[in-house]
């Protein structure tokens, strides 16, 4: 299952990618609104997970 995670923060956003891909998730990271949306139009994703608030595009924008 391949996952797509939006968090601007590095540490949040590496402890969630490590804990996801040692359950056996494929992670997929972005880390602003505009990237993410650009992530997502690219591939097919089973779960899309944004932070709120995020530089440029909000998780509500996205």
């Amino acid at each position: 299952m391949k996952i797509l995670l939006a968090e601007d923060d590095a540490g949040i956003s590496d402890m969630l990618k490590s804990f996801l891909e040692t359950e056996g998730f494929e992670v997929v990271t972005a880390y602003n609104g505009e990237s993410a949306c650009q992530k997502f139009f690219l591939d097919n994703y089973s779960l899309v997970l944004l932070d709120l608030m995020m530089p440029g595009l909000s998780g509500m924008e996205v």
